[in-house]
């Protein structure tokens, strides 16, 4: 039987507005119908751009100009409306309040249907045939604000359904959720495809989380398709190729390609247990530093308008030059805590005291001199004409030289691998592109604390590394870095010290060896661990003396050491 071809791209060029250089070129592409397409690349390869050709985004929105043949189900997307489209191509967006419309569940997966003019009697029969296949028939009458992250992205996800699209396209669904969060989303794009045949086409940089759901992986680069192929060929056969590009193959790849298995967690498992006794060295905690206090948070509480209380009560103390990372699942209290260090939220008690100084009474400007905080959404923060305006304007407030202000502008954008980009606007930039102009603008104004909420959003693995390797040393020189992440395996390369927030409380503060060492307190919080720290895990039962290791790299140098 003839599989039915979904996508035929042949020969696609694309520009954006004012610019010479091709966002897309030479792009040939063919997807058939039930496919499960996992498209990769490093932040503004194109990935965002590609996709949003299909259902007539680009250029009938964008503007720009395209050129080549776009087919999709037979339709010639250039001839047709982008709400035409919408039939046979739904997007989910990386952040799904951008499209959630309706004020409960039931109203905003009603929306699109109800906007094509279907019957009302469908309508419903589509609604309720949604909210079941992504599980959330239960939750119809809530309200879209009070939903979990994961629970907003299965409402846009139930949107797009309803729909009913022959093709659904997810652009990062999981960059600002949690562990338990992009489980139950997964779960639901893996059922779509295998039960329902919808083809699949998802861009992520979670790549450990998805390698297993997709048979056919696609990497781009500079605009162009450099790989194309079956999902475990293209991680096997061309490691050097991912990480010139910035691309780290997940864990499972790494850890069999060092202990010369294949890429199975049982094989992997079954090769360290039996080298384990050689590679007992127990690692004693590094202590945590003995800093002069740089913020401390005394019975700090906090209250939604409704009465949720969001802040218990924290006492903590950050001493001055410290790592940290901050963890726990979405709604723990982790930004709201942070949120109230740079005056955008005002606790309803407690004290916040920097340098021991009280802040109750700066403003956030003032606090700013102080405090650098990166936004979760980089738009958040993003309002100039240009990429160089936009790192100059914290500096114009400072009464320093112009060539002062031009040095360090420059120097900002080209520790974020900006310079290029200096005349473009900020908002036609990939979303990591604007996660590092936001870094650059605080980079620029010198804080002697950076909070980073989020910092991986939209971020491909090559310019994380490098951007967080300059917090390091940032710390080294005496910054101290608070950073809220849901990717363990960021926390356990760079943090000195960990602290797990649940419901509005701290459920641990100690090194981050002994709290990724305490099974009972991470599950407690549902941390996944990251792969090399679960297989130690696993490896210590029975044996305490086996350490609790955090990084490949620290595995590797235990086994060269045996």
């Amino acid at each position: 039987m003839d599989i039915k071809k979904m996508i035929s791209i042949e020969n696609l060029n694309y520009y954006y507005p004012d610019s010479s250089t091709p966002a897309l070129a030479d792009i040939d592409l063919s997807i058939s119908e039930g496919e499960f397409i996992l498209l990769l690349g490093p932040s503004g390869c194109g990935k965002s751009t590609l996709v949003q050709c299909l259902n007539g985004i680009i250029p009938k929105v964008s503007g720009g100009k395209l050129e080549g043949t776009i087919l999709v189900n037979g339709k010639d997307v250039r001839k047709h409306k982008v709400h035409q489209m919408s039939t046979e191509v739904g997007i989910v967006f990386q952040n799904p309040d951008a499209q959630l419309f309706g004020l409960t569940v039931e109203e905003d997966v009603a929306f699109g249907p109800e906007n094509l003019g279907i019957e009302r009697e469908e309508i419903k029969k589509r609604v309720n045939r949604s909210l079941e296949i992504v599980g959330m028939a239960a939750l119809r009458e809530r309200f879209t604000f009070t939903l979990s992250g994961g629970e907003k992205q299965r409402t846009a996800i139930a949107g797009n359904l309803a729909m009913q699209p022959n093709i659904l396209i997810l652009d990062e669904p999981t960059s600002d959720l949690d562990p338990k969060s992009t489980k139950e989303v997964l779960e639901t794009i893996k059922q779509l495809n295998r039960e329902l045949a919808i083809t699949i086409i998802l861009i992520e940089h979670k790549i450990d989380e998805v390698i297993g759901l997709a048979d056919r992986t696609i990497v781009m680069d500079k605009g162009r398709i450099i790989l194309d192929g079956k999902t475990c060929d293209i991680f096997t056969q061309n490691l050097d190729r991912l990480e010139d590009i910035g691309l780290y193959p997940p864990h499972l790849i790494r850890l069999s390609k060092m202990l010369h298995v294949k890429p199975s967690y049982k094989a992997i498992l079954s090769s360290l247990d039996s080298i384990k006794d050689a590679i007992i060295n127990p690692h004693d905690p590094i202590p945590l530093k003995n800093n002069e206090p740089h913020v401390e948070f005394e019975n700090v509480r906090f209250s939604y308008q409704d009465g949720t209380e969001v802040l218990t009560g924290i006492d903590l103390t950050l001493g001055r030059g410290e790592f940290i990372a901050i963890i726990g699942p979405n709604g723990s209290g982790k930004t709201t805590l942070l949120s109230c260090l740079i005056g955008l939220i005002k606790p309803d008690s407690g004290q916040i005291r920097i340098n021991g100084q009280d802040i109750k009474n700066l403003s956030v400007a003032e606090l700013a001199q102080d405090v650098g905080y990166l936004f979760q959404n980089p738009d958040y923060q993003l309002f100039a004409d240009t990429v160089w305006e936009e790192v100059a304007f914290g500096l114009r407030t400072r009464s320093m030289p112009a060539s002062e202000i031009d040095h360090k502008v420059a120097s900002a954008l080209d520790m974020m691998e900006l310079t290029e980009y200096k005349k473009r606007h900020p908002h036609s930039l990939s979303r990591g592109e604007r996660q590092r102009l936001a870094v650059a603008s605080i980079l620029s104004v010198e804080p002697d604390i950076l909070v980073l909420d989020e910092p991986t959003t939209g971020q491909d693995r090559g310019h994380l590394s490098k951007f967080l390797h300059k917090m390091k040393k940032l710390n080294h020189a005496g910054k101290t870095i608070i950073l809220i992440t849901h990717d363990m395996s960021i926390a356990a390369a760079y943090a000195d010290r960990t602290i797990i927030m649940k419901e509005g409380a701290i459920l641990i503060d100690d090194t981050t060896r002994q709290v990724f060492s305490r099974s009972d307190v991470l599950e407690q919080a549902s941390i996944e661990l990251p792969m090399v720290t679960k297989l130690s895990h696993q490896l210590r039962t029975g044996n305490e003396n086996i350490p609790v290791i955090l990084r490949i790299s620290e595995l590797k140098n235990l086994i060269g050491k045996s």
